[in-house]
């Protein structure tokens, strides 16, 4: 067998219970928390080569899962209110849900490349609803750096789009 794939035998699957767990307690759903784990391991195997350099990999694999489960909910949550608000507005139009559905879509990609900080810290903040204090409490970061990190994130996506 590969030694690459022995290494990552040993090192990413004893984590998988926890990941599975976690995946779980975010999404609330079986199939879905299966679907992210799946989802962190094959990101984990595509970046096995620059893991090397991961101090804390148990940390990480947390803030992967954590942060693939978030991208997942609120990708739920829009799709949900999308079809919540169609069936109560007649008026849409397919192409204006076709739109809607595009550009959240490229959002989600967006966010998706963000520095891993911005990324919890605006999935957290503008996906889950929770509040700046939250955040600060459960990520220990200062107010000032949950705002700072809010604001660049936003700028990042508006840019993105700007560039359209």
């Amino acid at each position: 067998m590969n030694t690459d794939a022995e290494n990552f035998k040993n090192t990413f699957l004893p984590m998988g219970r926890q990941m599975f767990a976690e995946a779980i307690r975010i999404l609330g759903n079986a199939a879905d928390a299966e679907d992210a784990v799946q989802d962190v391991y094959t990101k984990l195997w595509e970046r096995r080569n620059d893991l090397e350099n991961v101090k804390n990999r148990h940390a990480y694999v947390l803030m992967m899962v954590r942060n693939r489960c978030l991208t997942i909910a609120g990708s739920i949550h829009r799709q949900s209110a999308e079809l919540n608000e169609a069936d109560t507005d007649g008026a849409v139009s397919h192409s204006d849900e076709l739109e809607a559905r595009d550009r959240i879509s490229k959002v989600m990609r967006i966010i998706e490349t963000l520095p891993s900080n911005q990324r919890l810290v605006i999935t957290m903040h503008d996906i889950e609803g929770r509040t700046k204090e939250e955040i600060e409490h459960a990520t220990e970061l200062s107010a000032d750096n949950v705002r700072q990190l809010l604001s660049r994130a936003r700028r990042f996506i508006r840019d993105c789009f700007a560039k359209e």
